[in-house]
């Protein structure tokens, strides 16, 4: 399996149980409305970070900060790699430094 595509499904992983956090139905409920409203289907949040990114932030308003803290959480433990916090940062941030570390790009 290509590197990237294994970092993808490792996301997709660290994604699914972050938004399992508030229960099942919550979480089908926001896979639903992303996909309606934004036009990106789960298995394509790897490509469409940012646009997912941007949806958390509409359906969750400031909730939106913890639930990608908690999706970079659960990616780095999946990969292996510590999690610092950083204020700052974006999911889209987060993501990307994991790539780098891991070479998942």
């Amino acid at each position: 399996m290509p590197e990237s595509s294994r970092f993808s499904d490792v996301l997709l992983q660290a994604v699914d149980q972050a938004l399992l956090v508030p229960g099942e139905i919550v979480r089908a409920a926001i896979y639903e409305r992303i996909e309606r409203s934004f036009q990106v289907k789960r298995e394509e949040i790897p490509e469409k970070l940012p646009v997912f990114q941007d949806a958390l932030k509409e359906l969750l308003g400031t909730a939106a900060k913890v639930m990608e803290k908690l999706i970079a959480k659960n990616l780095y433990s999946r990969l292996g790699i510590s999690f610092a916090e950083r204020a700052d940062w974006t999911l889209v941030e987060y993501v990307d430094y994991a790539k780098k570390a891991t070479g998942g790009g």
